[in-house]
């Protein structure tokens, strides 16, 4: 269960904390509704209003164990095999409707790879990149306590270490 005060990670734009529980005095609202109202926690402008009842688009941050393993699962996490050049933004929505860190992941190695092949990077690719490192790198960071900047550099040591050690 969510509660007041809590840090949660919003569909894939980064940590929030639960500010309030409560109706909302918006006249878009339905004033017989709970929401839950987000602030979040690197952008003092951003503030979000979710439906109590529609939890599919918030949920705690992974603990910090799980950051570990999947940091080191990272090589066997497959990209995505897109099968329609034409479908390829529906095929990378799909993949992070769920909100999940391994299917960001799963989207940016796919993005990474693509845009190493074709020897650039296209709009779509590009947008997609910002909003799925943000997403990540910010949950991470809450996480582990460290700048969200100091994120891939922590991501690229901790594979460096754990490779050594094999």
């Amino acid at each position: 269960m969510i509660r007041q005060g809590d840090a949660v990670v919003y569909k894939w734009k980064g940590v929030y904390k639960v500010e309030k529980v409560g109706t909302l005095d918006f006249t878009f609202a339905d004033r017989k509704k709970q929401y839950y109202t987000l602030q979040s926690v690197v952008n003092e402008k951003d503030r979000a209003y979710v439906p109590i009842d529609d939890e599919k688009n918030i949920r705690k941050p992974i603990e910090q164990k799980a950051i570990f393993e999947l940091i080191d699962r990272m090589d066997d996490i497959e990209i995505l095999w897109v099968q329609n050049e034409k479908l390829r933004e529906r095929e990378y929505k799909d993949c992070i409707s769920g909100h999940l860190p391994e299917s960001w992941i799963r989207v940016l190695k796919t993005l990474y790879e693509r845009t190493v092949r074709r020897g650039s990077i296209t709009s779509m690719d590009k947008r997609y990149q910002q909003l799925l490192e943000h997403a990540l790198y910010s949950e991470f960071s809450y996480v582990l306590g460290i700048p969200e900047s100091k994120v891939g550099d922590f991501i690229y040591e901790h594979r460096k270490r754990t490779e050594s050690r094999n």
